[in-house]
């Protein structure tokens, strides 16, 4: 039985009909994980009091949004910034994107124009609004008209980017295997990056979405473990909101905070090259490059590197407060061509220097980049080869910085964290970049719990008929390299979690208790800095959580059925009927968001996820209506 036959549910009268509503009626949800603050005061936040009102607002915001995107493929660059910032001031949108740069008398006036223009739309469209809000379908504001519906298609993906689409992993029978190995993940770039693309008018691309880095983009507030040698393991049971037949198993990891007074040994490797030209691409690497440099300490040490087409400039490594570190920072100024290979080369070479200088201290090596490698080596593992670390014991982990959308390079980016022993991050703009790498964050971040860590699941047969893991494709490997230490297995950052979904049908004995014993995990991992092996075993089971009686397993399991549906519209191979359930089941996942409380639901993070979730609906129903069904 494929995955398909067993997710897919009778289609609604009409997908295209009813998706948008319920999806922008999805306005608040879900809480990010490094937004913390706002997560502890939405716990306090009382329910809303007109919930018809907020959907009314989100519809207009939405019309305005298409209006928005075709206003400015009419303009001029300079044009259309400052009238996006008028639009966006008067309407308080808190997505803004825009800058205004543009200053002539003559352009103010038309975009005064325009924004008065708007403001006659916005209240008479505004007043229609609350008319239908009358009659809403439940838990929505009521039903888009259908040529306002098509309006909401965002502009394609922009060009010169690049993904790996990896095939959604499919079902297995137990019976004939029982074992799921993968490494564990902690990046969330997939999640941000598709953001920033709705945030400036374009479509998701559905081969970024890399459902595994969606889910661990939220907090789940999981226990701490006792100790700080080893994780905490949670795992949970859940009726499939999909799917009466199936379930889900949530299993979750979440490595310990502790005191480490350990030196940092920093090499930062930044992009001078002309595609960071693009934007504010050298003002956000410069912004996180300065916000790590700050919060350094006088034990620590720092070297910096400027590449194009070659170096640029470099300063080797001093005490984070040397005039000579700041000078070269400061001089990132795009140019030229771009040659990750001679930048990283140079970089592991003082990495390496220091390492031999200082073998106390974690040694990182930081690439911010836009991944548009196009002289020298251009192939990931090819710049690794080049740029190979020998010394596996006290290891260079190598960090990846993006910045950027056109003209973009998501796989090299990706794939150089996963086999560098480090991990990955993408920067919308210089206020992310200041935040992700403050002192407070920085110092979690750079301090190394698990090395090498990777998962084994292994189910009971009498319990459990068949199973399928969501998400982390391009990190499930060999059962039997489960014994190995291995590089690309992931690095885990002190007090970072991980999330991972399965799919599971239940035996006919097993659907009949009440307590269930699904089977096990199994964790192993190296010590930093050390040969120490661990590994730590948990079992699998328990009680069947209900809708609702877990409001963040709840979100949990949205998150990562969406994420994962919605990758399926990039992938080769797949049939109108695949896309048609696919969409059918965005369409009811949105209608479960609607019932999260609003302790999750009201928070910035939570409007973010709703953009996302629109722009997914719009995509989703595009590819639904591709094949009218007709004989020719």
């Amino acid at each position: 039985m494929t995955a398909i036959q067993r997710t897919r549910r009778f289609l609604k009268h009409s997908v295209a009909a009813i998706a948008l509503p319920i999806l922008a009626a999805a306005v608040l949800i879900a809480a990010c994980s490094d937004d913390r603050d706002a997560q502890q005061t939405a716990q306090q936040a009382e329910p809303q009091a007109e919930q018809p009102t907020v959907v009314a607002q989100a519809q207009q915001q939405q019309a305005e949004r298409s209006q928005q995107v075709e206003y400015q493929q009419e303009q001029q660059q300079a044009m259309q910034q400052q009238a996006e910032q008028v639009e966006q001031d008067e309407e308080q949108e808190s997505y803004s994107v825009a800058t205004s740069a543009a200053s002539q008398q003559d352009r103010q006036e038309q975009a005064s124009a325009e924004q008065a223009e708007q403001q006659a739309q916005q209240q008479e469209a505004m007043e229609e609004a609350d008319e239908d809000s009358s009659d809403a379908y439940p838990n929505s504001g009521g039903p888009y008209p259908e040529d306002e519906q098509q309006q909401v298609t965002l502009r394609p993906r922009p060009g010169a980017t690049n993904f790996e689409d990896y095939p959604s992993l499919g079902w297995r029978d137990t019976d004939q295997d029982d074992t799921s190995t993968f490494s564990l993940d902690v990046d969330r770039t997939s999640y941000f990056l598709a953001l920033n693309w709705v945030q400036n008018g374009y479509a998701i691309e559905p081969a970024s979405v890399r459902a595994e880095e969606w889910i661990n983009a939220f907090n789940y507030r999981y226990d701490r473990p006792d100790v700080d040698d080893s994780f905490a393991v949670t795992t949970d049971i859940v009726r499939h909101p999909l799917n009466d037949d199936l379930h889900l198993v949530r299993i979750a990891t979440q490595a310990p905070e502790f005191v480490d007074n350990t030196p940092l040994n920093v090499t930062l490797v930044l992009d001078s090259s002309g595609s960071m030209r693009e934007g504010d691409r050298v003002e956000i690497a410069r912004a996180a490059a300065e916000s790590i440099r700050r919060g350094l300490g006088d034990d620590d040490r720092i070297a910096v590197v400027l590449f194009s087409d070659g170096i640029v400039d470099h300063a080797e490594h001093e005490r984070p407060g040397d005039r000579g570190i700041r000078r070269v920072i400061d001089r990132l100024t795009p140019l030229n061509s771009t040659n990750v290979q001679a930048g990283l080369n140079l970089g592991v070479e003082l990495a390496d220097d220091i390492r031999r200088q200082r073998p106390d201290a974690h040694n990182y090596v930081i690439l911010m980049s836009d991944g548009v490698a196009n002289v020298d080596a251009t192939d990931p593992f090819a710049i690794l080869r080049s740029a190979e670390d020998r010394d596996e014991r006290n290891p260079l982990r190598l960090i990846t910085v993006g910045v950027g959308i056109a003209n973009y390079n998501d796989v090299l980016l990706e794939q150089l964290a996963q086999h560098g022993n480090g991990w990955y991050r993408y920067l919308q703009d210089v206020a992310q970049a200041r935040s992700t790498f403050s002192r407070e964050n920085w110092l979690a971040l750079s301090i190394p719990f698990a090395d090498q860590a990777r998962a084994q699941v292994r189910w009971d047969e009498q319990a459990v008929a068949g199973w399928r893991l969501v998400g982390y494709e391009n990190r499930v490997t060999a059962d039997r390299n489960f014994e190995q230490d291995r590089q690309e297995f992931a690095e885990i950052p002190m007090g970072s979690a991980t999330t991972m979904f399965f799919e599971v049908e239940l035996t006919d004995d097993a659907q009949r208790r009440d307590l269930l014993e699904l089977g096990e995990v199994e964790l192993r991992w190296l010590t930093p800095r050390s040969d120490q092996s661990n590994r730590q075993q948990a079992e699998i089971g328990g009680r069947v959580h209900e809708w609702g009686d877990d409001a963040l397993l709840d979100l949990g399991t949205v998150v990562a059925l969406a994420a994962d549906r919605y990758s399926w519209f990039g992938q080769d191979g797949l049939g109108q009927n695949t896309f048609t359930t696919a969409a059918d089941e965005l369409d009811d996942l949105a209608s479960w968001f609607e019932s999260l409380p609003t302790s999750i639901l009201d928070t910035q993070a939570g409007r973010d996820f709703a953009q996302l979730l629109q722009a997914m609906g719009a995509v989703a129903d595009h590819h639904e209506s591709e094949d009218p069904g007709y004989a020719g």
